[in-house]
């Protein structure tokens, strides 16, 4: 039998990723506040890490218009306190020079249950490169 609190944390998770998304995708570094504990981690492929204030000091004066923004198969994860959520983002901006990128990336965002509700307090992404084009037949 599953524990109630389970299911709630794990449609919490959910919500609180979707919300995530839509706060990057509108650059509303204000609502990612509200999501991110004070001592949140951002890790990107090979060292690069920056803290919460570096973080939405790069969504907030990121030199591209973003086109769209969303995730795939994601998944939440609860253990205890601690709660997981694993998934595909793709997302498509416009550089300052008109041109438009492509951006598919994993991720995992480690969340904990602070003060009765959720928090991220580390997001690793890693971009996928796209597949070499096939040799023509």
């Amino acid at each position: 039998m599953r524990n109630p609190r389970s299911v709630e944390d794990v449609q919490a998770l959910l919500s609180l990723e979707q919300a995530i998304v839509r706060a990057i995708h509108g650059r509303d570094t204000e609502s990612l506040k509200n999501f991110m504990a004070e001592d949140f981690v951002f890790r990107g492929a090979g060292a690069v890490e920056s803290d919460r204030a570096a973080f939405l000091t790069a969504i907030s004066t990121l030199e591209a218009d973003i086109l769209s923004l969303e995730t795939q198969n994601v998944r939440a994860h609860v253990f205890g306190e601690t709660g997981i959520l694993t998934g595909t983002q793709l997302a498509q901006v416009r550089l300052s020079d008109g041109t438009v990128v492509t951006d598919t990336s994993e991720f995992a965002d480690v969340c904990q249950h602070r003060d009765g509700r959720w928090w991220v307090v580390l997001a690793h992404s890693i971009t996928i490169p796209e597949p070499a084009p096939s040799p023509p037949a």
